[in-house]
């Protein structure tokens, strides 16, 4: 039986990571398009909720990020040193967020706000909201003064979509730890990292202060990574994607509903990562950080501009132009932060999963 294992030794970097990335960064721009939009629409129904599926449209493209990230995390942790493993990590994502925080705070912030520059730049909030993302322990602040976009209640949150970044931060620390522990006292890092999935799955299960978001994401990331981990005794089977499939459906409208779903969701993105690889044209590269930086804010000013439209219209619109912030995201700030790891770090130069 093919187990995980042998296909990403087999693969190496021919997967279809690229395309998952991209297709949960757009599903969080099709999904905050029903929030975000100037007319509430009561008749309209996200994607998700519509397939019939426990949980919207935009929050499942956040889990899988966040799956995909633990388990991608997990094969950089496994194979750098701790130097390494936390230089790929700041280059990869810290350039662009801080770029995304400038042009937030003291470019769109000025445009947008009903007070004078001098009042706006008085305000100490500009600076918080500037800098509380990069504080890894702070939660991200989303107002800036005097702006709104919409009259709606996400109207005064300025790129809410921020929130999960320092999550995802706090999740590197602690699977690092992880790391560090596993080699300094020869322990294998699978079951560290099983046994912290369970701990995490408890304590989601069991108490209320954890049973919603943000602490879903830390199941999601910690499960990525134990499934990596397990690659080797994991099968990359058809028939345990269909297992999967028929468990969830017969769970429906049962307590068990959500988990069965997240088993599906996790076991069908990493089945179809290493699937045989569908091509993309070359022109396309990994544009979804950039997407999920910038698409909340574009939807706020393309919602601002077209007050007389509702969700389709907005998401319409807004997919294509976050797109395109990606693209100048990644070749303007990504790429070339990534390129300078080769500076640091021999290990930057190699062939890598993620």
């Amino acid at each position: 039986m093919l187990m995980f294992g042998d296909v990403i030794k087999g693969r190496g970097r021919d997967n279809n990571f690229l395309i998952i990335r991209l297709l949960a960064a757009t599903a969080v721009v099709v999904g905050h398009s029903f929030a975000l939009s100037y007319l509430e629409c009561l008749s309209c129904a996200d994607p998700g909720m519509q397939l019939g599926l426990p949980v919207p449209v935009h929050s499942l493209g956040v889990e899988v990020f966040f799956m995909v990230s633990g388990f991608l995390i997990a094969a950089s942790g496994e194979r750098n040193s701790a130097k390494e493993f936390y230089l790929a990590r700041a280059l990869r994502i810290v350039p662009g967020l801080l770029v995304c925080l400038f042009l937030m705070a003291f470019v769109l912030g000025p445009i947008v706000t009903s007070l004078t520059l001098v009042e706006y730049f008085s305000q100490g909030q500009v600076f918080k909201y500037f800098y509380s993302p990069l504080l890894i322990f702070k939660d991200a602040q989303f107002v800036l003064p005097g702006v709104t976009f919409t009259p709606r209640f996400q109207g005064v949150s300025v790129n809410g979509s921020l929130w999960t970044i320092p999550l995802e931060m706090r999740m590197y620390l602690v699977l690092g730890a992880l790391v560090l522990v596993a080699r300094l006292c020869r322990w294998p890092i699978g079951g560290l990292a099983l046994a912290a999935l369970l701990v995490a799955l408890g304590l989601h299960t069991l108490h209320p202060a954890f049973a919603e978001y943000p602490f879903k994401l830390v199941v999601c990331f910690l499960a990525g990574s134990v499934f990596y981990s397990f690659r080797a005794v994991v099968p990359h089977a058809g028939w345990l994607l269909f297992a999967c499939v028929a468990l969830f459906l017969l769970s429906r409208g049962g307590r068990f509903e959500v988990f069965t779903f997240a088993l599906l969701t996790i076991y069908a993105t990493f089945y179809f990562a290493y699937c045989p690889q569908l091509r993309l044209p070359s022109v396309v590269q990994d544009y979804s950080y950039g997407i999920y930086l910038y698409a909340f804010p574009i939807q706020q000013l393309l919602a601002g501009a077209m007050p007389w439209a509702g969700p389709y219209w907005l998401m319409l619109a807004a997919v294509p132009v976050s797109w395109v912030a990606g693209y100048a995201s990644w070749v303007l700030v990504e790429k070339p932060a990534l390129a300078m790891r080769k500076r640091f770090s021999p290990a930057g130069a190699r062939q890598q999963l993620a």
